[in-house]
């Protein structure tokens, strides 16, 4: 398809776009030829019943249908009562909307959106194969869902059922008398009970005050209309149409209550129900006399042919409607309530006029609910005046008449339906409110435009949707341009232009965007707003290429056709077809055009370059194309735009190619010196370069005539002559007004200087005008100087060329500043009721910006201050006068002057007081006794104006905050305090005092829609966010009752949204709660645009500020510079989620997917039962957007039943069976299973390992304690920076009640290592399960030698320790002589002081040299065990202490067993070179995960990739040293914590050699063996200096002593054995 992008690839971790899913059924060979409904409405049980038939006709005769499929959705039907042509049937009915319902046996929630979603698929929309609406009518239909499946009957069942008919019957079943059929009638009997898709009830519940009525509902996509019958809903099928409604006869009878008196309870009163039957529900509406006597009626599509009594009960009447024309089911529609009849033709139609219309003359009716019948006068007062233009101008109205019906609860403004419109309540307005009059006459115009193009003629495929809906707008705007004027028209058509340039980026084409409509309004909006633009250039273009009428006379021609053509392919309508017939009339072709604007993308940005080549007497343009960059620049996300981005790039919904440059021709009109203006016509084609150059010669002969004319334009501006000198005035100057000196001198006007006028007269022509008839859609930037576009926008009479000029002075203003005369120019544009008041307001908009005190000394201010008070105040003051708002253009004016004013800031960004004493002057002194009109919506505007003047400019208190500086070289006794100004809380409470007058004026007289309310709401909320007053959610709070009116309570809702009460939890369940239980659509889809707005907000982060993450500044004199990474980080971030969607929805799911309440609130709304499948839909795509997906399902199944039966008590003629109902919870056999088979057993492996302690003068053995093993060490960074403390581990309490006094314990030196050999030492240690018991600390502090004591006994739960079967490694210590390495002491180092027991910190003792470590005795009984009570230190001491950033000890250790030692290979078959794998062989219950977890010992054996063979014995990274292992008599010794762990292992029962000999001293080794990486350590024999610092700042310096020596014995695996 032409314009298609394809997707870009899902970055990791978004959710990938869902595909939808295709539907590749073929399309049906039969049409419906004409379809009767008959329709029984019940307002008391919300019920509607009747019968639908339809008359199917076969298309092909090659291939007979046997089988029909037929729409239809929340019905119940009984297929057994469905007939085709009389005779009985085989069918079949699945509701496709049963399965938006949650099935009893499951157990989902909102992870599971995607299974939902799956179960919904016919609900979905589907890409199908494509019909064009002519093959619809003549070949073919395509049943939406076709959930009717019904067999037909052969030919002979039929002609043998229908024998003895009557001749017309056997006519109207196409009963032929050759015995042939024509088609067959199918009857389809249905009921439908609370459909909330088809229909919306309104009034019918007890707590709903309002008139009850019912109406139709309608939307794009297919599906609504077979929610309201039966039918092929297919928009191409089209067929004529006969239907009958039946409701009560008057409002009385519809809730079964007589005028007369109260009901008496008869015979149905006391009835016994039958069984299965329902119990009745009686409503009690409460009405009075006067209502229970009005008549309902009914407004239906097609025209009245009937009305009678029901025969067999008289409080019910049948309407029947019939419509001729071939009509699709989706425009099809009826209302049926208490209405109010309003005869519109014959109130607003003159005679002349039907005279002038003669045969063409329309009926137009109006209907209402009972008391509104003067607004429907007031509202539709030009909808007469529009069908007698619309007739007159292009064409004779299809239909007999037309009918308008106001009902509420309406989502859309105007639903257009065959012959018929229906409109919300909202439109209505009285006779005294003027602000909102040309916008709803334009959409009333509109839904009346669309009974042209729309329902008599259609579009032939989804994608010529555009032109149809464009030529709907196009005889609109044509009618507003006649009702209220040329200028509105052109300033409504730029206005529209603008705002498609700045919104047509990266949006779908025109071409693809009708398979797109389907998501959401924000679709169509886009087309209603491009589809007239790009008709209304065409219609420039050839009405300039051929002098004629450009397109209307090529609709005249279509509308004629499909009027009087009996072809049924007359009345649709093709983009080919249209193009075809555009060219014929201007006799060129338009492919480029077509190409550019409809399957193209996006709009021109022109940047042109102009200069005059005196030499050769021409301009020298260059015109080049600029909208590839606009494509390219990053935009910031917008709040508002959030939910569309989230469905087009969910639905691959993708923007089409963005056309590169654009061709056509191009009108420029230079006003040379003469005064003359010249056209020149260019085109612009195509070029690589996307830029062209033209050469356009100047005409003018005499430069000096210029001069002369400005000296007769400023005679005519300062003489008081009439006559040809008034209209020389009127041609060439607007905002001529205060040009006299001492009214320039009051006003404060200023001129041109001497330079620029200087300037002026040298140039060679007054302005250049671009585009001159208005033939582009694009963004126009010249280099022209301002003061050519100021003589634009004084001396050119065009609404446009005005308009370019103000929108010119509104883009430089980031160039020249505030000035004091562009601030002249615009108060004089303001001041002259000459311009158009759309000009004049733009003026008053951009005043503001020249109002600063500077440059200019509060100019702007001044000049809109003035203005009013010459227009609308007494003289001299700022007292308003009594208003008048007869002139409309000035009442506009002056409602934008206030508002205008509000906006001034100062350099401090608060808005001064001048102005902010003005507002509250106007609200105060405000008098409409005299008024004809009301004043409710001017002071709407006064109350936004004064919550607005109160807010503060962030970026200029941000620059202001910048650039001042505070110098503390002076006397702090010379800086006087200024006294704080109590002016601005004076002002802020006597505003809000009379805002909330007015709010409370609300509640007891009414105004407009409750438009104080909403006012008051609005502007409370924009305080309270800006912290302007204390936020109070009460005030909105009260507004959100089920009675209150419901623009006020959606606004209520907008504003606590706005004010962040989505970020808490019981707001949002209250939220979903509304948007999914209020029973007015309306409302529902405003509360869900709310929500989407709320999230919006949260994804972007608007509420959280980066900077709040940086450190306080210390006090000081000195600059700081920070660079903290964490908050660069956090930066790039918060811009990423303003810019980019994915990273907004990551941050948005990251908030909300773990939050349990959000799913359980936005899944309970899901099961809503008044909720319609779109909005079903729309929830499952937001939950898609909050949650990961959760495949998983749970579901719960019933136990299978089985009876028993009892034999009881038997007599001679009976006998007593007792039965009762069991459920089976177990299989009744057991079923063979086979179970997994048993992992391979590893071999065993055993390593044995034998460690010297510490030196001691003890020579008993020690006795091993119940402690908890060591924590394992963490991977170290880097070997050659000095490590961090080694922190206290968090439970430190130990587990025997002794007491101790902690000592220092010097630390050992290091020698280093690689960073490979540490990854592979530290393996060893993780993965080793220690079964050793460390007396001491929890936290798996190494045991320190102690003084000589009494030996103790060994607990009782170490006696006899079972060895764990599942380990295959096991640890075991032997007496063996074996290498000894020695490691050298460093020298003394002053120790930082350490926690004490009590918390406090113990002042660093200077150790004593250790006594050299005994080798004669090793028995592994110590002489006693000391431990410190660490109870008493505070748990956040000990906390605080671990979360510092851990010392690294490095140890480097020779090994040369390596042809002995065979290495074990992980899956992946890589070899983990150097790692040991140990496990103890007894599992005690202190060594659980859990504890470890909680004592802070890592339990995870993280996976050490392969470096170097040579494997790390220890590390110290995570080795800590409890102050209880130390020795009260004894000085500690240094010990590494290498050697501190493995003295651990061999303390275990049994570890240690059990002969007791004596261990004899082994060779000291001093240089290290070759290792596979170069150690890069000195040797140990010297003491490192600068490896000191690697050694614990907590311990105390080591002292020179004997060296620890350790052992090692590695044992190769058994042979036969796997590595």
């Amino acid at each position: 398809m032409p314009g298609t992008m394809e997707p870009e690839a899902a970055a990791p971790g978004d959710t990938p776009p869902v595909e939808l899913p295709v539907d590749d059924t073929p399309p049906r060979l039969y049409v419906v030829f004409a379809q009767s409904v008959d329709i029984d409405i019940d307002f008391a049980e919300k019920r509607v019943q009747g019968r639908s038939d339809i008359m199917i006709v076969p298309t092909d005769d090659d291939n007979p249908v046997s089988e029909v499929f037929i729409d239809a959705r929340q019905c119940e039907i009984d297929v057994t009562q469905i007939r085709v042509s009389n005779c009985e049937v085989e069918a079949s009915y699945e509701d496709p909307c049963d399965l938006a319902k949650t099935p009893e046996n499951y157990r989902w929630s909102a992870p599971q959106w995607m299974i939902r979603k799956h179960r919904m698929e016919p609900l979905l929309h589907h890409r199908r194969k494509e019909v064009s609406a002519v093959n619809h009518d003549l070949k073919c239909c395509t049943p939406y869902n076709g959930s009717i499946r019904v067999k037909l009957p052969s030919v002979e069942e039929v002609l043998q059922k229908n024998r003895d008919s009557l001749k017309a019957d056997q006519q109207a079943l196409l009963l032929h008398s050759n015995g042939t059929i024509g088609g067959y009638r199918i009857s389809i009997p249905f009921k439908l009970k609370n459909a909330c898709d088809g229909l919306q009830f309104v009034g019918v519940n007890e707590s709903d005050t309002r008139y009850p009525h019912v109406y139709t509902r309608h939307s794009i996509e297919p599906g609504t209309a077979s929610s309201i019958f039966p039918c092929i809903d297919d928009p191409g099928s089209r067929n004529s149409w006969k239907i009958s409604i039946t409701c009560p006869r008057t409002l009385g009878d519809a809730y079964n209550e007589p005028s007369a008196a109260p009901q008496q309870s008869g015979t149905n009163g006391s009835r016994k129900r039958k069984h299965g039957e329902e119990e009745p529900r009686r409503r009690h509406i409460a009405l009075t006399e006067g209502d229970k006597q009005l008549d309902m009626t009914v407004v239906c599509s097609g025209y009245l042919t009937g009305e009678v009594i029901n025969k067999d009960d008289e409080t019910k009447k049948t309407m029947t409607f019939e419509v001729e024309r071939n009509k699709a089911a989706k425009h099809i529609g009826f209302a049926v309530g208490p209405f109010e009849h309003v005869d519109l033709w014959s109130e607003f139609r003159s005679e002349e006029d039907d005279v002038k219309l003669n045969r063409s003359v329309v009926k137009v009716h109006g209907y209402c609910l009972p008391g509104r019948a003067e607004e429907v006068r007031n509202t539709c007062s030009t909808l007469v005046t529009a069908i007698d233009y619309l007739i007159l101008t292009f064409g004779a109205y299809p239909f007999e008449s037309y009918k308008v019906c106001f009902v509420d609860d309406m989502v859309e403004d105007t639903v257009p339906l065959c012959a018929f419109s229906l409109c919300s309540t909202r439109l209505l307005y009285p006779a005294d409110i003027v602000d909102t009059e040309v916008e709803i006459t334009r959409t009333l115009v509109h839904s009346l435009a669309c009974q042209w193009f729309g329902i008599n003629i259609i579009p032939n495929m989804k994608a010529d949707i555009w032109l149809v809906t464009g030529l709907a707008w196009f005889l609109t705007d044509h009618f507003m341009k006649a009702l209220c004027g040329n200028n509105e028209f052109r300033f409504r058509m730029k206005t529209m232009s603008d705002r498609l340039v700045e919104i047509d980026i990266k949006r779908p084409s025109l071409h693809d965007l009708g398979e797109a409509l389907y998501l959401g309004s924000f679709e169509v909006d886009f087309m209603n707003l491009k589809a007239p633009l790009v008709l209304f250039i065409l219609d420039r273009r050839l009405s300039k290429s051929t002098s004629t009428t450009g397109i209307s006379r090529i609709i005249s021609r279509m509308v004629t056709k499909a009027n009087t053509s009996a072809q049924a392919t007359d009345d649709i309508l093709g983009s080919d077809a249209f193009r075809r017939a555009c060219e014929k009339t201007c006799n060129s072709r338009l492919e480029h055009f077509w190409n550019q604007w409809v399957m193209m993308s996006g709009c021109p940005r022109f940047v042109v370059l102009q200069r005059f080549n005196k030499k050769r007497l021409c301009v020298e343009m260059t015109i080049s194309q600029q909208q590839d960059i606009a494509f390219i620049k990053t935009r910031p996300l917008n709040k508002d735009d959030f939910w569309r981005n989230v469905m087009e790039g969910a639905h691959g919904v993708y923007s089409a190619e963005p056309q590169q440059s654009f061709t056509g021709p191009m009108t420029i009109r230079i006003h040379e010196a003469d005064g003359t203006p010249y056209e020149h016509i260019v085109e612009i084609r195509e070029d690589s370069a996307k830029s062209v150059k033209f050469e356009i010669p100047y005409n003018t002969k005499y430069k000096r005539l210029k001069r002369n004319r400005r000296q007769r334009e400023r005679a005519v501006a300062s003489s008081n002559a009439r006559g040809d000198e008034e209209s020389q005035k009127t041609l060439y100057y607007l905002g001529d007004v205060m040009q006299q000196p001492d009214e320039m001198e009051e006003w404060d006007f200023r001129d041109w200087d001497e330079e620029t006028e200087q300037k002026m007269d040298q140039e060679s022509y007054e302005w250049i005008r671009m585009d001159a008839d208005f033939e582009w859609i694009c963004e126009m930037q010249t280099n022209l100087p301002a003061y050519m576009y100021a003589s634009q926008l004084q001396q050119d009479r065009d609404v446009v060329a005005q308009q370019d000029s103000m929108l010119f002075l509104h883009r430089s203003f980031h160039r020249t500043g505030p000035h004091p005369l562009v601030s002249t120019i615009l108060a004089r544009t303001l001041l002259d009721p000459r311009y158009y008041y759309g000009i004049r307001i733009m003026a008053a908009e951009e005043l503001p910006r020249h109002a600063s005190n500077e440059h200019v000394n509060w100019i702007g201010l001044r000049h809109l201050l003035k203005v009013f008070q010459y227009f609308f105040c007494h003289p001299g003051t700022y007292v308003p006068k009594p208003n008048d708002f007869s002139d409309k253009r000035q009442y506009l004016v002056q409602r934008a002057i206030p508002e205008a004013v509000a906006q001034i800031r100062g350099d401090d960004g608060r808005c001064p007081k001048e102005a902010r004493r003005f507002i509250l002057e106007q609200l105060r002194s405000n008098d409409n006794r005299d008024n004809i009109y009301s004043d409710q919506p001017y002071i709407c505007c006064l109350i936004r104006a004064l919550a607005t003047c109160q807010l503060v400019d962030e970026n200029k208190t941000k620059q202001q905050k910048t650039m001042s500086f505070s110098f503390g070289d002076g006397d702090e006794d010379e800086v006087m305090e200024e006294a704080p100004d109590s002016e601005p809380q004076e002002f802020r409470d006597s505003a809000v005092e009379e805002i909330e007058r007015y709010r409370r004026m609300d509640e007891y007289s009414p105004s407009y829609q409750n438009c104080f309310t909403r006012a008051a709401l609005d502007a409370f909320c924009r305080l309270m966010k800006a912290n302007v007053i204390p936020t109070n959610y009460v005030i909105f709070l009260q507004y959100l009752q089920d009675k209150t009116y419901d623009l006020v309570r959606i606004k209520a809702c907008e504003c606590l949204v706005e004010l962040g009460m989505l970020a808490r939890p019981s707001f949002m369940r209250f939220l979903l709660l509304l948007a999914s239980t209020d029973p007015s659509p309306f409302v529902r889809q405003h509360l869900f645009n709310s929500l989407c707005r709320g999230l919006a907000s949260i994804a972007i982060g608007e509420n959280e500020q980066p900077e709040k993450l940086a450190p306080d500044q210390p006090a000081g004199d000195d600059l700081i510079v920070e660079q903290n990474e964490d908050i660069i980080e956090e930066r790039k971030k918060a811009k990423a989620r303003k810019e980019d969607l994915p990273a907004a929805l990551a941050a948005l799911k990251k908030e909300t997917t773990d939050d349990e309440n959000l799913q359980t609130a936005i899944w309970k709304a899901m099961d809503s039962p008044i909720l319609t499948v779109t909005e079903r839909i729309n929830i499952l795509e937001l939950c898609s957007v909050l949650f990961e997906e959760d495949q998983s399902l749970l579901l719960t199944f019933k136990y299978p039943s089985y009876w028993t039966v009892q034999r009881g008590e038997k007599s001679r003629h009976k006998c007593m069976m007792t039965f009762k109902r069991h459920y089976r919870t177990k299989p009744r056999k057991t079923y063979a299973t086979q179970p997994p088979p048993p992992p391979k057993p590893e071999p065993k492996r055993t390593i044995t390992l034998n460690l010297n302690r510490s030196g001691s003068i003890s020579a008993k053995p020690a006795t091993p304690s119940t402690a908890q093993p060591p924590a394992l060490p963490a991977p170290v960074a880097s070997t050659s920076k000095s490590a961090d403390p080694v922190p206290t581990p968090k439970s430190a309490a130990p587990t025997q009640k002794q007491t101790s006094t902690p000592k220092e314990r010097p630390s050992a030196p290091v020698v280093k290592q690689s960073t490979a050999q540490e990854a592979k030492d530290k393996t060893v240690l993780k993965q080793a399960k220690q079964s050793v018991s460390v007396a001491g600390s929890r936290g798996g502090t190494p045991s320190v030698p102690q003084e000589k004591s009494k030996p103790q006994e060994k607990p009782k739960s170490q006696e006899k320790p079972k060895a764990s079967g599942s380990h295959r490694d096991s640890i075991s210590v032997q007496t063996a002589v074996r290498p000894t390495i020695e490691v050298p002491q460093a020298e003394p180092k002053v120790a930082t002081p350490k926690v004490s027991g009590n918390g406090n910190l113990a002042l660093p003792k200077h150790p004593r040299p250790p006594k050299r470590a005994s080798t004669e005795n090793d028995s592994p009984r110590p002489t006693k065990i000391v431990k410190l009570n660490t109870s008493s230190i505070p748990r956040k001491r000990l906390e605080k202490v671990i979360r510092r950033q851990k010392r690294r000890l490095l140890t480097t250790v020779k090994f040369t067993a390596w042809d002995k030692l065979r290495l074990r290979k992980d899956k992946d078959n890589t070899a983990q070179a150097g790692s040991i794998r140990a496990t103890p062989k007894h599992r005690r219950p202190e060594d659980r995960p859990g504890k470890m977890e909680r004592s802070g010992i890592n339990s995870p054996r993280p996976s050490v990739a392969p470096s170097s063979p040579a494997p790390k014995i220890a590390d110290s990274s995570q080795m800590t040293t409890s102050p209880s292992m130390l020795s009260t008599s004894q000085n500690p010794i240094t010990t590494p914590t290498s050697s501190a762990t493995l003295s651990q292992q061999s303390s275990q029962p049994g570890a240690s050699s059990s002969s007791g000999k004596p261990r004899k001293p082994l060779p000291e080794m001093r240089k290290p063996l070759p290792t596979g990486a170069p150690a890069s350590g000195p040797t140990p024999s010297k003491p490192q200096s600068q490896n000191s610092s690697s050694a614990p700042a907590s311990s105390p310096p080591p002292s020179k002593g004997a060296p620890t020596k350790f052992k090692i014995k590695l044992k190769p695996p058994p042979s036969g054995s796997p590595n």
